[in-house]
């Protein structure tokens, strides 16, 4: 079973309609990937207003990890940022004076900082396996 890790912009509005969003974005990341896979648990683990998570958010330093997903608040493999999906191999470049910080740390610092303030934002965890694998359980 993998592990993916999302951040969502959602369009606000309430907790509860935050969370509905939340659960059709996780569906449809996993419908657009290239391969065929089953979702086996989809949760969210950190739900909050953006304007909250604006106010916190630091601006990129190199991280202890280096691998392709890191962020400041962890691996993330995929960023809703309200319009289109981000990942780390389709992400906008870094700015020229990078601080040595990654294109993808980069994108995930953009996508909070340009949220709607009235926006919440999903960190999301979705489990998936081939769907042979579910099927065949």
């Amino acid at each position: 079973m993998t592990r993916c890790t999302l951040l969502l912009v959602t369009t606000g509005g309430s907790g509860r309609k935050a969370l509905s969003e939340g659960m059709l974005l996780a569906e449809r990341y996993v419908d657009a990937l290239p391969m065929d896979l089953a979702i086996v648990e989809s949760t969210p683990f950190a739900v909050a207003p953006a304007l909250r998570i604006q106010e916190r958010v630091s601006f990129p330093v190199p991280l202890e990890d280096i691998s392709a997903a890191a962020t400041s608040v962890g691996p993330l493999q995929a960023i809703w940022n309200g319009t289109r999906w981000l990942t780390p191999g389709s992400c906008p470049p870094k700015p020229l004076e990078d601080n040595g910080a990654t294109e993808w740390q980069w994108a995930h610092y953009h996508a909070v900082l340009s949220a709607p303030r009235d926006s919440i934002m999903l960190l999301w965890d979705i489990y998936v396996v081939p769907m042979s694998q579910k099927m065949a359980a």
